[in-house]
C-alpha cells in the first residue's frame, strides 16, 4: 500500500468545520448520499455496526460524531481509500471507535458475524448501465464491479446473529429490483423514505432500512433537499450542519 501524499487530497469540512473530511482531488468524490444516509441511521449509543464500502470514511465520521453507534467497523475494497479511511478516523479522534478494514465483502463477510446494523451507499450502477470510468477508484465505487446489489442483499443477511437491520441509499431508479430482491432474499421494510431535489421534481434516490425480522412499514415524509436553485431547505440545512 502506497504512502499517501497529501497534496492529492482535498480538505472538507461537516458539521460546522467539526468534523473534517480528506478525500482524492483524482478519484471517487462523496456526495449528497453520504450525510442524508447519516442522518437516516438509528441512534444505538452502545451498538456496533458495519458499513460496507465506507470509502474516505465520510459516514462512519458523521455517524460516530452525533453518537449513533458505540463502534463502527468500515470495510473497503480499494487500497487507497482505506488510507484515506483510517486517516479520517485519526483526525477526527475515532481511532478506538472506527476500525477501517481492507478486503471484498463477498470474502470476508463471515468475519462480522454478529453485528446487528450494516449499512451502505453502495454502487449505484450496474456494469451493462452506460460507460464505465477509466478511473478505477470513480469505477468500482459507483458500478457493481465487485459488489453487486444482489450479493450486498444476500450476504449482509446472513450476518446478524438475531434481528438486525441494513441500512441503504440508492437511486429511485433501482427501488422496484431492490424491493424484489430483498423481499427474495428473506428481508422486510421497516422504514424507507424519497428523496427530491425539488418539492415539484420526481424522486431521485431512496433511503431504506431492511430487517431480518417482520415489522409493520413506515413511510417517511419525503426529504426535499433545495427550496430553490442553490438554497437548501432547512432539513437538508440542519442535516448538513449537524
Amino acid at each position: 500500500m502506497q504512502d499517501l501524499k497529501l497534496s492529492t487530497v482535498t480538505h472538507d469540512y461537516f458539521y460546522k468545520k467539526k468534523v473534517i473530511i480528506l478525500q482524492h482531488k483524482k478519484g471517487y468524490r462523496f456526495s449528497v448520499d453520504a450525510p442524508i444516509l447519516a442522518d437516516f441511521l438509528p441512534f444505538c449509543p452502545s451498538g456496533e455496526a458495519l458499513e460496507i464500502g465506507t470509502g474516505c470514511g465520510i459516514i462512519s465520521m458523521l455517524a460516530l460524531y452525533k453518537k449513533k453507534f458505540l463502534k463502527i467497523h468500515g470495510l473497503e475494497i480499494q487500497g487507497p481509500l482505506i488510507q484515506l479511511a483510517e486517516m479520517n478516523g485519526r483526525k477526527n479522534g475515532f481511532s478506538r471507535q472506527f476500525q477501517a478494514v481492507h478486503g471484498d465483502f463477498n470474502e470476508i463477510y463471515r468475519d462480522f458475524t454478529g453485528i446487528e446494523h450494516i449499512f451502505s451507499n453502495p454502487p449505484f450502477f450496474e456494469t451493462n448501465r452506460g460507460r464505465l470510468s477509466p478511473n478505477q477508484e470513480i469505477r468500482d465505487a459507483k458500478t457493481e464491479t465487485r459488489l453487486t446489489l444482489r450479493q450486498l442483499l444476500e450476504k449482509s443477511y446472513s450476518i446478524p446473529a438475531k434481528k438486525g437491520s441494513l441500512y441503504l441509499v440508492l437511486p429511485f431508479s433501482r427501488y422496484r429490483e431492490t424491493m424484489d430482491a430483498a423481499k427474495t432474499v428473506g428481508y422486510f421494510i421497516s422504514r424507507q423514505r424519497e428523496v427530491f431535489s425539488f418539492k415539484d421534481g420526481k424522486p431521485e434516490r431512496f433511503l431504506v432500512q431492511l430487517t431480518n425480522y417482520d415489522v409493520s412499514p413506515v413511510k417517511l415524509q419525503p426529504l426535499i433537499i433545495f427550496k430553490e436553485k442553490g438554497i437548501y431547505t432547512d432539513e437538508m440545512d440542519r442535516i448538513l450542519t449537524g
